[in-house]
């Protein structure tokens, strides 16, 4: 495999480096010091500068979504029961996580979602340091579930990213 093919999968294993690459702010020396690609730093500094010419430019799309927030979420269990099949906020497999005086708040999405729109939420929320106990997303509907002392901020963030949401 040429050296350039190496530098473009080590990209495509790291995409935030992708897409820095696509936004232009990336320090290429900088960034071939820390891949995992054996060569030249200059040459694979090289590589990475050519293979950004050839990526699209990172653009952006507001999507049309209204957020709210679901406090008192937790999972279901002895100390937790749901009274209804419309208590459940999250199901992934068994697990269920249900609306009746848990310790997580859930924030649910609806409209123009999808598992896009979710990987930018979570990156979002993990780079403001909002821990996410589990996620989700299934027709129009996204659902993210933080620790109840974090709600108030996660929603603010989770708002802002649907304003630009990389395509």
């Amino acid at each position: 495999m040429s050296l350039a093919a190496e530098t473009r999968d080590a990209v495509r294993a790291r995409p935030s480096l992708l897409y820095a690459l696509r936004a232009g702010v990336v320090n290429y020396t900088a960034a071939a010091e820390r891949l995992d690609v054996e060569g030249d730093t200059d040459s694979i500094a090289t590589a990475l500068r050519r293979f950004a010419e050839d990526l699209p430019p990172l653009e952006t799309e507001h999507r049309d979504v209204t957020v709210r927030m679901r406090s008192g979420v937790g999972l279901a269990g002895e100390d937790v029961v749901a009274t209804e099949e419309d208590d459940r906020v999250l199901t992934v497999g068994d697990v269920a996580l249900v609306a009746a005086k848990g310790e997580l708040t859930a924030l649910v999405a609806t409209g123009d979602v999808d598992t896009r729109a979710l990987a930018v939420v979570c990156d979002r929320l993990a780079a403001e340091n909002v821990l996410v106990d589990a996620a989700g997303v299934a027709d129009d509907e996204l659902v993210v579930v933080v620790p109840q002392r974090q709600g108030a901020t996660a929603l603010r963030h989770v708002e802002a990213t649907f304003e630009a949401v990389p395509v």
